[in-house]
């Protein structure tokens, strides 16, 4: 071990995080204090290119534990963000990594515990899991959620969550690896590449999340759709890189899950269906056409869906399966963005559909329709490659 060597390294990724930065880097230093008093640590704020007072309100804070702040190398994007946490922590030896958002309201100190403390008794990935509402984690819940479990076979139930635990040898890896995303797509890319790779994963309940940039929800626009080019790019990449580790999965690797749930639920999330529908139209008209070619067949049960009123809409999930695979099959051979703006619309007008057919459930009964949705999945698992 080298002299400067760090026995955890608790990275911050920020951008404009001016109102949330500082209790963020304080209840990380108290949670390292707290349950780690006897390691050597260090809490890197890597910070995004932030226009606000994000990096003023960092340094402000006093910390018992060394803390730095760094504008993160290469251009804006949270992977860049992450891969410069790595990189410092690759420099220091650190045994463990844990990574959470610099725009978190609902941290808590036992949080650094809970993704660190696993790592430094073996774990190589330490994924989160958390209580969210049905209609929150729109991109988890229909994408990454199932073609995570169903193809890669790793049991994780929120494989982009953006908080982790992150071992020496997995950080090696990730560093390595020539598909390291530099925006959005670094969630599923950490999830995937540690469960392709063979290593040990497990789970820690951390109870609800909340955070800043879910008031940014209203606006898919902004936020979402964004993300979603990224994540979903970064995920049919991986799909292809990994092809031959998948045609080798043919059952979900069950997750061990670190924790107790908590007895606090998730507060509502209000989706305005007649604005969706309206935007599902539009860029229905705008965006298919010529490009939705890759469908084949399924282009007319997707006109109807689309020629709906909300009264009598439905887009069923057997339809945006069968879509997901060709969309996946279609992407290996070309990278062509148009097979992604396609996959957007729908899957927007598909988040319409499951609105719809979960409004009346509870909490409980919607988790189990999500789920359920898995089977489904690994029914038309061979449309991929076909």
């Amino acid at each position: 071990m080298t002299g400067n060597a760090t026995d955890i390294v608790v990275g911050i990724c920020t951008k404009n995080c001016a109102k949330t930065v500082a209790g963020v880097v304080k209840t990380v230093d108290l949670g390292l204090s707290q349950f780690f008093p006897r390691k050597r640590s260090l809490i890197v704020v890597s910070d995004g290119f932030s226009t606000d007072r994000t990096k003023v309100e960092a340094r402000a804070i006093a910390t018992s534990v060394k803390k730095v702040i760094v504008t993160q190398a290469g251009g804006s994007g949270k992977g860049n963000g992450v891969r410069t946490i790595l990189e410092i922590a690759q420099e220091h030896s650190a045994a463990a990594v844990a990574l959470v958002d610099g725009d978190l309201t609902s941290i808590k100190t036992n949080w650094v515990h809970k993704l660190a403390e696993p790592i430094l008794a073996g774990k190589d990935l330490v994924a989160p899991y958390y209580l969210r509402h049905h209609h929150d984690g729109v991109i988890t819940n229909q994408i990454a959620y199932p073609l995570a479990n169903v193809l890669f076979g790793v049991g994780v139930r929120q494989p982009i969550g953006g908080e982790y635990g992150i071992s020496a040898r997995l950080l090696e890896r990730l560093l390595q690896h020539e598909l390291f995303p530099e925006k959005f797509g670094i969630d599923i890319f950490i999830t995937l590449v540690a469960t392709s790779e063979q290593m040990e994963i497990a789970e820690a309940v951390l109870g609800v999340k909340e955070h800043e940039s879910t008031k940014q929800y209203a606006d898919p626009d902004k936020l979402l759709v964004p993300m979603f080019y990224q994540v979903v790019g970064t995920l049919f990449r991986l799909i292809n890189y990994y092809h031959d580790y998948i045609e080798t999965v043919h059952e979900v690797r069950p997750v061990e899950r670190l924790g107790e749930m908590p007895d606090k639920r998730p507060g509502p999330i209000t989706v305005d269906q007649e604005d969706l529908l309206q935007r599902f139209k539009e860029k229905y008209d705008e965006l298919m056409g010529e490009n939705a070619a890759f469908l084949g067949s399924l282009q007319k049960e997707l006109d109807c869906v689309a020629a709906s009123e909300l009264d009598r809409y439905s887009f069923p999930l057997d339809l945006w399966v069968k879509a997901v695979y060709l969309a996946i099959d279609a992407f290996s051979a070309s990278e062509d963005p148009r097979i992604l703006d396609v996959l957007r619309v729908l899957w927007q007008g598909r988040f319409l559909s499951v609105v719809r057919e979960t409004e009346a459930m509870s909490d409980e009964e919607a988790e189990a329709y999500i789920q359920g949705q898995l089977t489904t999945f690994e029914r038309h698992r061979s449309v991929l490659y076909d």
